[in-house]
């Protein structure tokens, strides 16, 4: 999965090719610094994920998010951000088993109704 994933994000030029302004550079070290301090923290690898995927960084912030997911199984909104990901790469599967969890664990939440519905509908 990981290398058709990765295939993608060249395809795609999804590989964080975009100007990092001095801030977000800045963020950038601050989450380094804190996952260093504290590894076991799965907040700062979601954090630091969501910067890459703002910066287009796509599969470092689905190596983040996997982190985040590894150090607590049940953290929905990285299952959330992941699956967004897979969605823009056309892993629709992974995707909708991404949303099949949180249903698992959440079965009201709205965003993963919507979201399997959305690609559910398209195919």
């Amino acid at each position: 999965m990981l290398k058709i994933l990765i295939n993608r994000l060249i395809k795609n030029n999804y590989s964080g090719e975009k100007v990092k302004s001095k801030e977000e550079k800045g963020l950038l070290k601050s989450y380094d610094k804190a996952i260093k301090s504290n590894p076991d923290n799965p907040n700062s690898y979601f954090n630091r994920g969501n910067l890459k995927f703002k910066l287009g960084d796509y599969l470092g912030a689905m190596k983040d998010y996997n982190t985040a997911i590894k150090l607590n199984p049940e953290y929905l909104q990285a299952y959330h951000s992941r699956a967004i990901i897979k969605e823009r790469l056309d892993y629709y599967n992974g995707a909708i088993a991404d949303y099949n969890f949180i249903l698992k664990i959440d079965s009201l939440d709205p965003l993963a109704h919507k979201n399997k519905n959305i690609i559910q509908q398209r195919f």
